[in-house]
């Protein structure tokens, strides 16, 4: 057993670039490993953002030997009439490096079938990975790929060396003009000389050496138990960013700390102005007092080298005065005019070119602000009114240099123009939730805006044809769908779906979409399938939302929940099996009343007895959405006789008449417990 290092040395990555390549190399490397038999201890990747590691623990010195017998394509496609070979056979040979005069017959229970016995000794595993390597580094992915020099290859950034060591020996490698040796490079300003490696092993405690930290894991601690160190000692403590402490981590090969001052005077400005401006543009961490969380006039910024930090923080104070400065006079330039005032200018603004302006989208949110306050019990004119405080922040100046304020900033300026509290935290918490840990609106006005601006945006970039493909979402209509199902499973109201999708179609021009919106319906069922599918097996979630009608949002939730229920019931899966034939035998048939007196087996009078007793209960408790109350029914007092009539009762009789009431018995149970679950779904 053996360690392999493969380190490639690049110009700085950026961060994003970092993370995304460290995954993409980590798969192919498991790839690679997989394809070629090689059993290991351990696979990890590390990388600072001038240099991706690979690094294997355990790597067996060669591939066990083959020997398998493959079976390929079957006998009449790889050999004709007269058993001579067809293209087929050719290839299924050429692939297993045999010759086709070694292909057999075998019989499978699909048929004949074509088969070889493939013996090959195992190769170095020097030898395959100086192989491979070339092949995998040019599939690494990036977010973008750049070109450099003469040559063809593409790459996150330009290669400047490469490390390729089995334990002491270098495993030949090259790739983008560079041939792999053992000789690695420490951190650019604290140590910046070349130095060979030893052993593989070494690496990690060599570079550590060198202050290059390869660990994203291990420079993360550092990083934070220095910034708090640092904020104790400006008589503050850190204000703990996750973005930012994510996006510095990997900005850095050892992180240091560089404390800067900004003028008191700057903090009248809204705190979120202040943070927005040191983390979003700047990249720093903001200082509060413990006790009233209030910010101090002191940041931190995290850098790659402890030289001349004096020098780096007059630099930072400079640029941060600058852009606070740009954010005062925005904001003061701002309060000289009514937030609502501005309003008309947003019909200079296009949403979308097939869709209209800004302006013309409030409208219609308005509309569908109006018609859902009606229907929860709030007031219409004040939702309606709630939809422009919410956006009209978007023509401020503040807004238009630091986007990522909106909300906030019209906020500040309507409880700064007396507006009520309930209007303005609407323009900050309509755009809630933003990501799958933020929270959800929990004032109802709130919710209400948040629903009917994500609904129109979804209804119209769905009828003119703009729909998400890949990774193309431009308008952000996959968040937004997950948003409106959040806001009904979490929020202070549930969600009609179907009935909101209408609405907010109805406010829109009747030329103006294509009149099915179907295509829409299937894209929330898959983002609820997904959503769903993390808490409950594949099956349960397909039977409950094969009964679902596509309207509450928290009515499908309880079907869901109720067949999990019932799936953990030690008889569900001959109660499934029931209700599949049942299901099946009744697919075509003609719907109506059971008449008794055709009734001539003891089985099917048993089934028809009882289910006039459950069949009153069952739908009672299904019209009040006890779902899982409704199945236990089910289970507890159908089971036994619908068991006996399926042993006992030939359902397709000669007579016409007695088959046709058996269908209809079976199809009235079925049909009643289909409009709670599907539950012949949860059987393959």
């Amino acid at each position: 057993m053996a360690d392999y290092l493969l380190e490639i040395g690049t110009e700085e990555l950026p961060a994003s670039f970092l993370r995304h390549a460290l995954t993409s190399l980590e798969q192919l490397a498991l790839e690679l490993l997989r394809t070629s038999r090689l059993e290991v201890e351990s696979l990890d990747t590390l990388g600072t953002p001038r240099r991706l590691g690979l690094r294997i623990k355990g790597l067996p010195e060669r591939q066990p030997d083959r020997h398998d017998e493959v079976v390929g394509p079957p006998w009449a496609a790889a050999f004709d009439e007269n058993d001579a070979p067809r293209k087929a056979a050719v290839g299924f040979a050429h692939k297993n490096g045999v010759e086709v005069s070694e292909l057999r017959a075998v019989e499978t229970p699909k048929g004949r079938y074509v088969a070889a016995t493939v013996d090959e000794p195992g190769r170095a595993s020097a030898e395959l990975l100086s192989e491979a390597l070339p092949r995998l580094l040019s599939r690494i992915a990036f977010p973008k790929a750049m070109r450099w020099g003469a040559g063809e290859v593409c790459f996150g950034r330009p290669i400047h060396w490469m490390v390729s060591l089995l334990d002491a020996e270098i495993v030949p490698c090259e790739f983008a003009g560079v041939q792999a040796g053992r000789e690695t490079r420490g951190h650019r300003f604290l140590a910046p000389r070349t130095f060979a490696l030893g052993q593989a092993s070494e690496w990690q405690s060599r570079l550590e050496t060198a202050h290059v930290v390869v660990s994203e894991a291990d420079r993360l601690a550092r990083m934070l138990e220095r910034l708090h160190a640092a904020a104790a000692g400006l008589g503050g403590e850190l204000l703990v960013d996750e973005f930012l402490l994510g996006e510095c981590a990997c900005l850095v090969e050892e992180p240091f700390v560089v404390p800067g001052s900004l003028d008191p005077d700057f903090l009248a400005l809204p705190a979120e102005v202040v943070v927005s401006v040191m983390r979003d543009h700047q990249r720093y961490f903001a200082v509060q007092d413990p006790k009233t969380k209030a910010l101090l006039p002191h940041y931190l910024n995290v850098v790659n080298t402890a030289l001349d930090p004096e020098t780096i923080s007059l630099g930072n104070d400079r640029v941060l005065r600058a852009r606070l400065a740009d954010a005062r006079f925005f904001v003061e330039q701002d309060r000289k005019e009514a937030l609502e005032s501005r309003l008309p200018r947003l019909d200079a603004v296009v949403f979308q070119a097939k869709l209209g302006s800004v302006g013309d989208k409030l409208r219609r949110v308005a509309s569908l602000a109006r018609s859902l306050a009606s229907g929860s019990g709030q007031d219409p004119d004040q939702a309606a009114r709630a939809v422009g405080v919410a956006k009209a922040d978007l023509e401020t100046l503040i807004v238009g240099e630091f986007p990522e304020l909106q909300g906030k900033m019209g906020r500040f300026y309507a409880l700064g123009e007396g507006l009520p509290q309930e209007l303005a935290d609407v323009a900050r918490d309509h755009y809630l939730p933003q990501g799958p840990t933020d929270a959800v609106p929990s004032a109802p006005l709130s919710a209400i805006v948040a629903l009917a601006d994500r609904a129109d945006t979804l209804v119209g970039c769905f009828g003119i044809g703009q729909v998400p493909t890949g990774s193309a979402d431009p308008f952000g209509l996959r968040r937004a769908a997950l948003g409106i199902i959040r806001i009904a499973l979490e929020g202070p109201m549930d969600v009609d779906l179907e009935d909101l999708l209408e609405r907010a179609s109805a406010d829109y021009p009747a030329d103006m979409l294509t009149p099915d919106q179907g295509e829409l319906m299937e894209f929330f069922r898959a983002r609820l399938r997904v959503m769903l599918k993390a808490d409950h097996p594949t099956d349960v979630v397909e039977a409950g939302l094969a009964a679902w009608p596509g309207r509450s949002i928290r009515d499908l939730v309880a079907r869901v929940s109720a067949v999990a229920e019932f799936r953990q019931l030690a008889d569900y899966e001959s109660l499934a099996v029931a209700f599949k034939r049942a299901h099946n035998i009744t697919a075509e048939a003609a719907r109506g009343d059971v008449n008794p007196a055709l009734l001539e087996e003891a089985a099917e009078k048993a089934l028809f007895e009882v289910w006039q007793s459950v069949r009153p209960r069952l739908l009672e408790a299904a019209e009040q959405g006890l779902y899982a109350d409704a199945l236990r029914l089910v289970a507890t007092d159908l089971r036994r006789p619908i068991d006996a009539f399926f042993d006992g009762v030939y359902v397709m009789s000669d007579d016409a008449r007695v088959k046709e009431n058996r269908l209809r018995l079976l199809a009235s149970i079925a049909d009643a417990v289909s409009s709670i679950s599907h539950l012949h779904l949860l059987v393959s």
